[in-house]
């Protein structure tokens, strides 16, 4: 009982105490010809950049960007393809391919995809024991388009693995 009695009469002093003043945020950069100066040639530099990055951009156009493959069973491997054009006029570039999951494997055309040309991206699944039911998984696509970053998903219901 002692304890509380001290924990109360410990917050009422504290809660009344008057607060500490707030400090003013004050700036240390002043603004001057010279930095403003800077401020201008760094501009510069980044819309050189995006000028030249856009003209390396294309187009890509994808048959479809999901896959569900319905019902399944775990611990079994699965496959589909994603199928794209490159609909610009510059080589279509893809970056990379990154998964949500570790069961999810991508492969693709490393190379340089001509304009006009197709290619497509192979996806393996790849779902175990613990991931039964809906699973929804993404693939990002990153190429030199703009926007630059496009998801795929698949989706299946995965069953148990029947025990023989």
């Amino acid at each position: 009982m002692k304890k509380i009695g001290l924990f109360v009469a410990l917050f009422t002093v504290l809660g009344c105490s008057n607060p500490s003043p707030k400090s003013e945020f004050k700036s240390s950069i002043v603004a001057n010809e010279e930095n403003e100066q800077q401020l201008k040639e760094s501009l510069k530099s980044v819309e050189v950049e995006e000028q030249e990055r856009a003209k390396n951009t294309t187009k890509i156009a994808f048959s479809r960007t999901v896959h569900d493959y319905g019902k399944i069973t775990a611990d079994a491997d699965y496959s589909t393809f994603f199928s794209f054009r490159n609909t610009g006029q510059k080589p279509l570039r893809i970056y990379d391919v990154k998964t949500s999951c570790g069961c999810t494997v991508p492969t693709w055309n490393k190379n340089p995809i001509a304009p006009g040309d197709t290619s497509q991206i192979e996806v393996r699944f790849h779902p175990k024991e613990h991931q039964i039911g809906l699973e929804q998984k993404t693939v990002t696509v990153m190429t030199n388009t703009d926007p630059g970053i496009t998801v795929l998903q698949i989706k299946a219901n995965v069953s148990p693995k029947k025990k023989s």
